[in-house]
C-alpha cells in the first residue's frame, strides 16, 4: 500500500532506519473494535439528547463516516499478538484498571464525587439532563459525559447494584484497546514486560521538581502533580481520575500514529475524531496539529488528491451541530493567556495563576524536556511528529481554560503519548538505536518519573475506600448549581433549541 500521509520518513528506508514495532502494519480488526468502542455512546447521547430528524440524520452519517474508513482498512491475515501476549496485555488492563475510581474498588479520587454524581443524574433523570438554576433557567448537561451513557443504560435497566461492575468493564476495555494499539512486542518476554510497565508509570520527574521547588520532599503517597500551578499528568492520574477525558484521546491519537504512514489515515481520523466530540472536547484540538501535519505533508507529495474530501465533509457534516452542543454558553468558562510578567485578574483560580519564567523552565525540564533531548539523537523516523509533541508540551502552559486548567490535562496528552511511542522504540525495540549511555540516562529520568504514578497507585490501594453516591445530583455537590463547565445555558429560541435539541423535560433537575 502506497504512503500519503504524513511519516517525516519515506517507507522505503533500510532497515537500519527502522524502528520496529511502530511500523507494523495496523490491524484492521482492532482499528475496527476502536472506532465501535467510540461509536457506541454517540448512538446513546444522540437518540437521548437530540430530536429525532437531526439525531437519525446525524446517525446516518456516522455509519457512513464508519463504513468509509472500515472499507480501507488493511486487514492482515493474523493478529500481530500471540494468545500468551494478548492475555498478559488484557491481565494488565484489567489490573490496571482495578485502581481506578469509577468501579470504587479501592480509593476514589476527590473528583469521583462530581463524576458519581453525573452518573446518578443520567441514570435517574430523563434525558437529555437539564438542571433549573435559581433563577429558573434551563441549563443543559453537554460535557464530557460519552464515557457515562453506556453506563447509565445499565444503570436505568439493571439498577445501581451492579453498576461498579458495568464501570470497570467499560473501562478495562478502552485501555485494552489502549494497550493493543501501542507499538508492544508482539511475543511474550521481557521485552513486552518492560514496555507495559513503561505505559503504566510513564510520568515526567515531578519528585524532582517539587523537591526544587519547595526545598523539601513531597510526603507520600500524597499528589505530587501540582507543585506548580502546570501540570502534565501521569497516565495512570488520567486513568484514575478521568478516564471520561483520557480514553479517547489515547484511543484516537493511537489511532493517528497506527495509520500515519497509511491510505487510510484521513478516513480513520474523520471518523475518531467526530466519534470523540461527545466523549470529551478535548480530543479534537488535542490532534488538530497532527492532522494538519499529514494534510500538509499528503498534499505536498500527491497533490488535493490524497485527501477524501468526501469523508472530510461528513465529518464536519457531523461535527458542527455536536460542536455547537458542546459549546452552549461556554462563555462563563474562565480562560487566559498567561506568561511570567502577566498579573492575575481578581478571582482567577490557581491553575490560571502566572508563573515566573524560573518556575516555566522548572516544569518543562522536570516534566519531558530533559528525556526528549536525550532521545532526539536517536529518532531516525518520525521527527517531525516528534518535534512537534515537544513545540506543543513547550506552548501548553502559556494558554490556558478551566479551574483546572483542562488545556494542559487534556491537550498534552497526545505530545506525551508520542514521547511514550519514541521511548519505547527507542530503548525496547528489537532494532533498538540507543546507545548504552542514553539507555541508561533515559531509564534514569524513567524511573525518577515512576515515582508518581506510583504514588497514585498506592494512594488508591492503601486510602480508605468509600460507596459511590449516585443520589446526590451534580447540583447538589456543586453547591445549588452545576459549574459552567459541565452545564450551559439553553436559548430555547435559538436554533440549537428549537430545531435540534429535544425540549426542557418537566422532570429537570432543581438547581439552587
Amino acid at each position: 500500500m502506497k504512503t500519503v500521509a504524513a511519516g517525516s520518513g519515506n517507507v522505503d528506508d533500510p532497515p537500519a532506519t527502522q524502528v520496529g514495532a511502530s511500523d507494523l502494519p495496523p490491524d484492521g480488526r482492532l482499528t475496527a473494535c476502536a472506532l465501535v468502542y467510540l461509536a457506541l455512546p454517540n448512538l446513546l447521547f444522540l437518540l437521548g439528547w437530540f430530536r429525532i430528524g437531526p439525531a437519525l440524520l446525524l446517525l446516518a452519517v456516522a455509519v457512513y463516516l464508519l463504513a468509509a474508513a472500515l472499507r480501507v482498512l488493511a486487514r492482515p491475515a493474523s493478529s500481530a499478538y500471540a494468545p500468551t501476549a494478548f492475555l498478559v496485555i488484557l491481565l494488565t488492563s484489567a489490573l490496571w484498571s482495578v485502581f481506578g475510581g469509577g468501579s470504587h474498588f479501592m480509593y476514589a479520587n476527590p473528583d469521583w464525587e462530581i463524576r458519581d454524581a453525573v452518573l446518578g443524574d443520567l441514570i435517574h433523570a430523563n434525558w437529555p439532563v437539564y438542571y433549573f438554576s435559581a433563577a429558573g433557567d434551563p441549563l443543559i448537561l453537554r460535557s464530557a459525559i460519552g464515557f457515562f451513557l453506556p453506563m447509565a443504560v445499565f444503570g436505568k435497566w439493571f439498577g445501581l447494584a451492579h453498576l461498579d461492575l458495568a464501570v470497570y468493564f467499560w473501562t478495562v476495555t478502552g485501555v485494552l484497546l489502549f494497550l493493543l494499539l501501542l507499538p508492544l512486542q508482539g511475543r511474550i518476554g521481557w521485552r513486552l514486560a518492560l514496555s507495559l510497565a513503561l505505559a503504566v508509570f510513564f510520568s515526567g520527574m515531578d519528585l524532582v521538581g517539587q523537591f526544587i521547588a519547595t526545598e523539601s520532599w513531597p510526603e507520600f503517597p500524597l499528589r505530587m502533580e501540582w507543585w506548580a500551578p502546570l501540570s502534565y499528568p501521569s497516565l495512570t492520574n488520567q486513568l484514575l481520575w478521568a478516564p471520561n477525558h483520557c480514553l479517547p484521546i489515547w484511543i484516537v491519537t493511537l489511532l493517528y500514529w497506527r495509520h500515519r504512514q497509511r491510505d487510510e489515515l484521513f478516513q480513520v481520523m474523520a471518523a475518531a475524531l467526530s466519534l470523540s466530540l461527545i466523549w470529551t472536547p478535548f480530543a479534537a484540538p488535542a490532534l488538530l496539529p497532527f492532522a494538519a501535519l499529514a494534510a500538509i505533508t499528503a498534499v505536498r507529495r500527491h497533490g488535493c488528491g490524497a485527501i477524501p474530501w468526501t469523508s472530510c465533509a461528513a465529518a464536519l457534516v457531523f461535527a458542527l451541530p455536536l460542536s455547537a452542543f458542546l459549546l452552549t454558553d461556554a462563555a462563563p468558562i474562565q480562560a487566559s493567556l498567561t506568561s511570567a510578567s502577566s498579573p492575575a485578574a481578581p478571582g482567577t483560580g490557581y491553575a490560571l495563576q502566572p508563573f515566573s519564567a524560573h518556575t516555566y523552565a522548572l516544569f518543562v525540564c522536570c516534566e519531558f524536556l530533559f528525556l526528549a533531548l536525550v532521545l532526539a539523537p536517536h529518532v531516525r523516523r518520525d521527527k517531525i511528529e516528534f518535534w512537534l509533541a515537544v513545540f506543543i508540551l513547550l506552548a501548553l502552559p502559556f494558554v490556558r481554560l478551566g479551574p483546572s486548567n483542562d488545556l494542559g490535562l487534556r491537550l498534552s496528552t497526545p505530545a506525551l503519548i508520542v514521547l511514550l511511542i519514541v521511548s519505547l522504540d527507542t530503548l525496547l525495540g528489537e532494532k533498538r538505536l540507543a546507545r548504552r549511555s542514553t539507555l541508561w540516562i533515559a531509564c534514569l529520568f524513567l524511573l525518577i518519573g515512576a515515582h508518581t504514578a506510583f504514588n497514585e497507585l498506592w494512594r488508591a490501594a492503601t486510602f480508605p475506600r468509600r460507596q459511590p453516591d449516585y443520589q446526590q445530583t451534580l447540583a447538589e455537590r456543586q453547591g445549588g448549581q452545576p459549574a459552567a463547565h459541565y452545564v450551559g445555558r439553553v436559548d430555547a429560541s435559538s436554533a440549537l433549541g428549537r430545531w435540534l435539541l429535544r425540549p426542557v423535560p418537566k422532570t429537570a433537575i432543581s438547581g439552587g
